[in-house]
């Protein structure tokens, strides 16, 4: 489904010149949700800039379904391949109405039946069809990345690139949204390709993901190799200790302790 082949990418001019990613390869098989962890830095958001196009003086090879995307046709391409981005606040514009806001994709593709999309859209992400008539900053943080969710889907991908999806959300917030992304990828036949610096949220979502460090792969691991203490490169056994460290059902419990 996805190829990714020597992917390479600099970053600056002159003396600020640097190499962002150095040879990146992987594959991702359809319907699969294939992981990208790594410390802040890493390259692993680079990546899926890639792959949606933000970025484009890139070396190597990506490839969707077979066809590369220099070859591809730039809005059949993003009609396929979808993302989410990190903050849902910063990615919706904040004087539009999300009804605006889903059917603009819609526009831009020549699609019809507007109106009816965008309702099935917003009932497939959980929100009642009121929602369509509100701005972003009538929305929680949650409702917010619903609604980014729902623009993603709107034009029916295949693919869908999910950028931190759930690491501005509150903690009592954040399984919601990682539940909602499990049920659109049974019920809408997606692969997902994940990017997060939380292991635990990998190992929930991912069947398998690469480890990166400094704008390279440093090891490959799947669901099973990790919870059979498997890794073997030094920084990805790094990566699993500060995650131990880390009690997620705690924080969850101190999260919800607040809110009562």
């Amino acid at each position: 489904m996805i190829d990714i082949d020597d992917l390479s990418l600099f970053l600056g001019q002159g003396a600020r010149r640097r190499k962002i990613l150095d040879s990146i390869s992987f594959s991702v098989e359809a319907g699969q949700t294939y992981g990208l962890v790594g410390e802040s830095g890493s390259g692993k958001s680079t990546v899926l800039r890639c792959i949606a196009g933000l970025y484009r003086q890139w070396t190597g090879g990506i490839a969707v379904d077979g066809q590369t995307f220099r070859q591809a046709d730039r809005l059949g391409w993003c009609r396929n391949v979808q993302m989410v981005f990190q903050d849902p606040y910063g990615s919706l514009h904040p004087k539009h109405q999300i009804e605006d806001i889903l059917a603009e994709p819609l526009h831009i593709h020549k699609l019809d039946n507007i109106g009816e999309r965008v309702g099935k859209v917003l009932d497939q992400v959980g929100l009642p069809g009121k929602f369509r008539y509100r701005f972003p900053h009538q929305l929680s943080g949650g409702q917010r990345q619903r609604v980014a969710i729902a623009r993603a889907m709107v034009l029916r991908p295949s693919i869908v690139l999910l950028d931190e999806p759930t690491s501005a959300l509150d903690v009592s917030i954040q399984a919601e949204i990682l539940n909602l992304f499990m049920d659109l990828r049974e019920e809408l036949k997606l692969t997902y390709l994940l990017v997060s610096h939380d292991l635990s949220v990998i190992d929930h979502m991912c069947s398998a993901f690469a480890v990166m460090q400094a704008g390279r792969i440093v090891e490959v691991l799947t669901r099973d190799a990790l919870e059979n203490n498997e890794a073997s490169a030094p920084y990805t056994r790094t990566l699993i200790e500060a995650s131990e460290r880390y009690d997620r059902d705690l924080a969850l419990r101190q999260a919800e302790a607040e809110q009562a």
